[in-house]
């Protein structure tokens, strides 16, 4: 999505005028920009409904107590095996269907959507008119001829499928068995009826009941386990899955937030490293005259170095002590932190970098 500067920007070339009122935000002028562009293509027509799904928190964000406290609990929380595809709102009317994904067009401002790239989804929905379910679109088989290239996992295959254009997306389907699926693992509307502000256990037993009632083998039901949660988690990472996410069983659904009872819990690597560099802070975060964050790295066979990972995650009185500051602002890191080891966690390397991604400190080795 573009800067704040060049929506305004955008705004006053099209003699769109947004009032707003106390700091500046995205989300008005984004909402103008969108009411315009629909309405010049669609004067007669009602903007379709924008809802944006509830977002996750990090089950890297827990103390160790947190997590304790989440892993032994018997009924509060339950756990879903985490799906590797792209986000949707299933969106079922009486005109047909919609997929919405939680990214906003840069083109029209509006949710994106999905629906004529997968029309196998629209049918046998005939009793469901009215529901919005929320899942994600996942593709069965992991490796997919697109034309250009092969794809290596479901999730490259999902996207390359709801990338391209509606006649391709249906050929690729056809003529590799690939068609895609969508499962399901909340309901936030049920023929009709709002039911966000009921908890989720309530929303479970809806959402089974609905997906019984709909005649398409490809909407599938994401299982939800109660007991024996982290041995689940243990088993799904083993099987080569992706993670888990561990929701409260006593909480709405809230639509566009980012919530603390909804945590994704991803496979986690842990490596001994030492400290070889740093970054100063930005401004935006209010870190300008501060280390920002440490490079961490590994010694190779050979006895070369290997930058492992970057790790941000600091509270400002550690920030405080990793920095050396100078009369003329230059910021240098504390000698005492140079070559100083600690476990660091975070998930799978990227394929780019070789770093480990969302990476953090566990603990320094003393």
């Amino acid at each position: 999505m573009k800067t704040l500067a060049h929506l305004q920007a955008q705004c006053a070339t099209l003699g769109i005028k947004v009032e707003l009122r106390g700091r500046p935000s995205k989300r008005p002028i984004i909402t103008a920009l969108r009411d315009f562009h629909w309405q010049k293509v669609h004067p007669e027509k009602p903007l379709p409904e924008q809802i944006m799904p509830m977002l996750l928190g990090s089950w890297e964000d827990l103390s160790r107590d947190e997590a304790d406290e989440i892993e032994n609990d018997h009924h509060a929380w339950c756990i879903q095996p985490k799906i590797d595809g792209c986000r949707a709102l299933f969106q079922i009317g009486t005109e047909g269907i919609r997929l919405t994904s939680r990214t906003i067009s840069d083109v029209t401002f509006r949710l994106t959507e999905h629906q004529d790239n997968v029309p196998h989804l629209a049918k046998g929905l005939e009793c469901m008119g009215g529901t919005i379910l929320d899942g994600e679109l996942v593709c069965p088989i992991s490796k997919i001829n697109t034309g250009g290239a092969v794809t290596e996992n479901a999730l490259q295959a999902t996207v390359a499928i709801l990338a391209t254009t509606p006649d391709f997306a249906q050929a690729i389907q056809d003529q590799q068995n690939a068609y895609l699926e969508f499962h399901a693992f909340d309901i936030l509307r049920f023929k009709g009826e709002e039911i966000t502000n009921r908890l989720l256990f309530e929303r479970l037993e809806i959402l089974e009941r609905a997906i019984a009632s709909i005649s398409n083998s490809f909407v599938k039901l994401v299982p939800t386990g109660l007991v024996g949660k982290r041995a689940i988690h243990d088993r799904v990472i083993e099987a080569g899955g992706e993670g888990t996410v561990w929701k409260r069983r006593d909480q709405p659904y809230e639509p566009g937030r980012r919530v603390k009872h909804w945590l994704k819990r991803k496979r986690t690597t842990e490596v001994e490293a030492f400290v070889t560099g740093f970054k100063t802070g930005s401004v935006d975060h209010g870190h300008r005259h501060l280390i920002g964050a440490l490079e961490f790295s590994t010694r190779e066979a050979n006895g070369s170095t290997r930058p492992i990972a970057w790790v941000s995650s600091w509270t400002t009185e550690e920030r405080q002590a990793m920095t050396l500051r100078h009369d003329n602002g230059e910021v240098e890191l504390n000698p005492s932190y140079h070559g100083r080891k600690a476990i660091v966690t975070g998930q799978d390397e990227s394929a780019r970098s070789r770093r480990l991604r969302h990476a953090r400190l566990k603990h320094w080795v003393v």
